[in-house]
């Protein structure tokens, strides 16, 4: 039924957690197959469950998944539908009608947005009265909360606050009502952790600076919920989920499982800062098909001008559908990719990223309300998403790029999963540049790779030298033979003396 020791792990946490209890927190890495891992055991379970997903395109793969059917045909008599938004609708009678077979499904599928509209108008998709509620890649949960706007209504080119909040309180639009509702609460009711002012776009916005509390009503009055995701953990704790989405206690059984192999990877991270023209002849020179990871369209729209013949995803076009002009040799520059992107008939043999894809600051009439620290925990999340985008099999061999000097940043170290921060990463080494004289460039992650994984000794035979400051990374292939990718099985941890004598055995050798 499941295709490996970690995804059956997996599918034993959430079954086990059918039931009532504190918010369990389902932590596995992408390529794992958590689809097949949650599906199977909710929709067989005969209870009442919704299923909360990031977006209509990932419901809409869902749908149509493997997952999905390998469990209607173990639970043939399941029911499970979609709740869709009232705009998808001719009339309001179409809409009740859908609606109301919607909620009578035991399998209910909404998208984030839609749980944080319950939360607040509890009638919506009815998900308290439900026996489990699972949301997928609940790392976006905080952002669709707290970084993409908690409620809006489109001013259509009006200032008068109240004037907008009138007519959106008379909508016809479920969505838009609920706006209403929240906006009108937040000014009656002004606290420090809700924003509510215009956008640079033209809309009214309610932005809670504290997520957890648009979150809070679900998880208090829920039966059981669980938050699912590849990236749950920074820095391998729960914490700043937890306090992002207002979590003040989680199930104990809640962990990360990542998978002791599962795909090869190497990483290559550069040390100066590059002009566009150097990123495009690296990857140009990269393996394809390319997958090239963008912080914002206009960046993909730039270098997609001087790489011919690539695929630039367009603004509002659907992942699926820019993947699907993709041919194998194809390299696709995507802005927003970093989840979502599933490409059965491509794997990805080299992931590139441009830029450190910190988070954009938030603005409400002109003032930023966001922090670093979020826009840290941002970039670590997307790294992470991102460079499994070339792992979406257990034989998958890809090669990431990171082509920004931040990336070497201590801080962002978290975002390369420890499995192959030590064993399987290399590093670009051995290239000149001119400073006074020709000097070999060395690569200090490497070294500090080595270390740890010599315990911080000497290998020489017979030595027993592990004062750190009298150890050196002796390379068992000479830089001066070129420039070279340089795997951790290339170096060896010796002492000064002994890194002097290996050098002199070679010599003698050639």
């Amino acid at each position: 039924m499941y295709r490996s020791k970690e995804q059956t792990s997996y599918a034993n946490l959430i079954t086990n957690a059918i039931g009532i209890g504190a918010p369990l927190l389902a932590g596995a890495a992408a390529g794992l197959g958590k689809t097949h891992g949650y599906t199977i055991p909710l929709v067989t379970s005969g209870k009442r469950v919704a299923i909360c997903l990031s977006t209509r395109q990932l419901i809409a793969q869902y749908m149509e998944s493997d997952a999905l059917k390998a469990a209607l045909t173990l639970a043939p008599a399941a029911t499970v539908a979609v709740l869709r938004s009232r705009r998808e609708f001719d009339s309001s009678k179409d809409y009740r009608e859908h609606r109301a077979l919607a909620l009578a499904a035991q399998v209910l599928v909404v998208t984030h947005a839609a749980a944080l509209i319950d939360s607040f108008n509890p009638d919506y998709a009815e998900l308290r009265g439900r026996d489990v509620v699972l949301f997928d890649e609940a790392d976006l949960l905080a952002d669709a909360a707290d970084l993409r706007s908690t409620f809006t209504i489109d001013a259509e080119g009006d200032t008068d606050r109240d004037a907008i909040l009138r007519r959106a309180s008379h909508s016809d639009n479920p969505e838009e009502r609920a706006a209403a509702s929240a906006i009108t609460y937040a000014i009656a009711h002004p606290a420090f952790y809700k924003v509510v002012g215009f956008d640079d776009d033209g809309f009214l916005v309610l932005k809670h600076r504290m997520p957890g509390r648009m979150v809070k009503p679900l998880v208090t009055d829920c039966k059981r919920v669980i938050f699912t995701s590849g990236t749950l953990q920074v820095n391998d704790r729960f914490d700043y989920f937890s306090r992002a989405v207002g979590l003040t206690r989680i199930d104990p059984a809640s962990r990360h499982i990542d998978p002791v192999i599962h795909g090869a990877l190497t990483v290559e991270i550069v040390e100066d800062e590059m002009a566009d023209q150097q990123q495009v002849e690296i990857i140009l020179s990269a393996a394809r098909p390319c997958l090239v990871l963008t912080t914002s369209h206009a960046d993909a729209e730039r270098l997609g001008a001087l790489l011919k013949g690539a695929v630039v995803r367009e603004k509002g076009e659907a992942l699926v559908d820019a993947v699907a002009r993709c041919q194998p040799d194809s390299i696709l520059l995507a802005a927003g990719a970093w989840s979502g992107l599933d490409s059965p008939a491509l794997r990805w043999k080299t992931v590139v990223i441009p830029k450190v894809p910190y988070g954009e600051p938030t603005q409400i009439d002109h003032q930023q309300i966001t922090h670093y620290i979020d826009s840290k925990v941002t970039a670590i999340r997307r790294i992470n998403q991102g460079l499994h985008r070339g792992l979406r099999t257990q034989d998958a061999v890809c090669r990431l790029l990171l082509l920004d000097p931040r990336f070497n940043r201590p801080e962002l170290a978290s975002a390369i999963p420890e499995r192959f921060r030590t064993s399987v990463q290399t590093f670009a080494e051995g290239h000149r540049r001119e400073v006074l004289s020709d000097e070999l460039k060395r690569n200090t992650a490497l070294k500090l790779a080595a270390l740890k994984r010599d315990q911080n000794r000497c290998q020489w035979a017979g030595c027993t030298v592990d004062q750190l400051h009298m150890l050196e990374v002796h390379h068992t292939r000479p830089l001066n033979e070129g420039e070279r990718p340089s795997k951790l099985a290339d170096v060896i941890t010796l002492c000064a003396n002994h890194h002097r004598e290996a050098h002199h055995l070679m010599r003698q050798a050639n």
